[in-house]
């Protein structure tokens, strides 16, 4: 995912991609989008919409009860009256009246945050600007499942032309997206939903998907415009094989039972320094392809960190996240390891070996210092574009040797213009796969997540080294910027 503007307008920039975009890399702040003197707020928490404010009289919350068919309309007007003359909250008073319950008014205000961010996926001309830093303490948070946030507001599009726009043009081939983060959000999907996805098979086009859905045109093209806004969409890659469709639909098997899927985690998540990939992924040493990526899709859905957004367990959160992402890397790792063949395992362990024993003269790079590796690509002879593309071609000579792979995401980290975070991630992902022990590498990877602002991810990762190494030079380094 390309970098967005934090200031522009939603012309140039949709509000769902704005979205998309602050969920993607974990931003902690305030969304502002003006239109005329209507102003309103979104506030985020590493990446999660948990309120919203509006200074538009339409989203009041007396206003929303009445659409909502909560309150009388007479109601709303006393009850108006008398918030003017007790200067007290109006949702205090709708309780006090007898209106609504208190239990009520906790889903009021729910509902009103989410009638605000429902309205801004309709603007697209509108400013916005986003401020990074911490959201204010009175607000009151509110556990959204994002994926179903966007879900919902982009379904609420109508706009022909605008959807158009947004997705590829009708002879683009489309595939279920391969990150898990994407694919398995919180989202129920209808029945159409289903018919939808099920034309998606890596073979037809945007165009043949609509045809054969045998629904109205703007019906199915808006179906995609939502699974491609969310991300569960992507365009088709080169040579790569289309997902099951039974991996979206399937339920996780803790859904109803969250203090056994709590209890679950946690003991997964104490392993995790010791464990191995196999152990990880629960595959036998002779597992194939196809049973590595049905369990990497099993388990990457059923310790979706979405899937407790409702909690108020954040410390439940971050392991969830933090065994996202090991099973991310437990795949890449037997992923290369069937691609190099069962020689692989033992070319990596000889590389670890004897990689202090090569030379100045080696063809690949290599540095004791994450900020000297950092510093080589911005200070280097030739431009940090041609330095990048050395490090490319050195990974595709060897891409066993887990240094190239480290030295191409920190050259990647100290070039401002040619910064790609998913390279870089994916960079040292490779480099974690090859040495899953190695703790310079997460190390190194949490510099890869503070260069793109995801700081609570490049925290866990310094912390994750020094599980492995507790002298490690480059995590300390790194914490102390906490």
């Amino acid at each position: 995912m390309s970098e967005l503007p934090f200031k522009g307008t939603l012309q140039d920039v949709s509000f769902p991609s704005l979205l998309v975009y602050l969920n993607t890399w974990g931003r902690t702040g305030t969304l502002t989008v003006s239109f005329g003197v209507v102003c309103k707020k979104v506030f985020l928490k590493e990446g999660e919409a948990v309120f919203a404010s509006s200074n538009s009289n339409d989203d009041w919350l007396g206003v929303s009860l009445v659409k909502a068919g909560k309150i009388s309309l007479q109601q709303f007007e006393y009850s108006t009256e008398v918030m003017k003359k007790s200067g007290k909250r109006h949702g205090a008073v709708l309780v006090e009246l007898g209106y609504i319950t208190p239990k009520e008014l906790f889903w009021a205000v729910k509902y009103q945050v989410r009638e605000i961010i429902y309205s801004l996926f309709e603007y697209d001309r509108a400013e916005y600007e986003f401020v990074e830093g911490q959201i204010p303490e009175e607000v009151i948070t509110l556990k959204m499942s994002m994926g179903s946030l966007i879900y919902e507001g982009v379904s609420r599009i109508d706009n022909l032309i605008r959807i158009k726009e947004e997705i590829p043009p009708v002879w683009t081939v489309l595939q279920l997206n391969d990150d898990p983060m994407r694919l398995f959000q919180n989202v129920q999907f209808s029945p159409k939903d289903k018919k939808i996805l099920s034309l998606v098979d890596g073979q037809r086009t945007i165009k043949q998907v609509i045809e054969d859905s045998w629904f109205n045109s703007f019906e199915a093209m808006k179906i995609i415009y939502v699974f491609w806004t969310i991300g569960i969409l992507t365009e088709k890659k080169m040579e790569t094989e289309n997902i099951s469709l039974d991996v979206l639909f399937v339920d996780s098997p803790a859904a109803d039972m969250r203090d056994a899927f709590a209890a679950k985690a946690a003991a997964l998540h104490e392993k995790l320094p010791g464990i191995s990939p196999y152990e990880l992924l629960e595959l036998q040493a002779d597992a194939t392809l196809p049973e590595i990526k049905k369990n990497y899709y099993r388990l990457a859905r059923e310790f979706h960190p979405e899937r407790i957004f409702d909690s108020d367990e954040q410390h439940l959160r971050d392991k969830l996240v933090e065994i996202f992402d090991s099973i991310k890397q437990a795949y890449t790792s037997l992923i290369r390891e069937r691609e190099e063949g069962p020689d692989a395992g033992d070319r990596a362990a000889e590389i670890e070996t004897n990689k202090n024993e090569k030379t100045p003269g080696d063809d690949d790079v290599r540095s004791e210092n994450i900020l000297e590796i950092a510093d080589d690509a911005q200070n280097a002879e030739k431009a940090p574009s041609d330095s990048i593309g050395a490090l490319r071609e050195a990974v595709k000579r060897d891409p066993s040797n887990p240094e190239n792979w480290r030295g191409l995401a920190m050259a990647l980290c100290g070039a401002d213009g040619d910064f790609s975070p998913e390279e870089a991630e994916r960079a040292m992902f490779e480099a974690i796969g090859i040495t899953p022990f190695d703790g310079d590498c997460y190390a190194e990877l949490g510099y890869v997540y503070l260069r793109a602002g995801r700081g609570e991810e490049a925290k866990r990762q310094f912390e994750k080294s020094l599980v492995l190494d507790h002298e490690n030079r480059k995590a300390i380094e790194g914490l102390k910027q906490f």
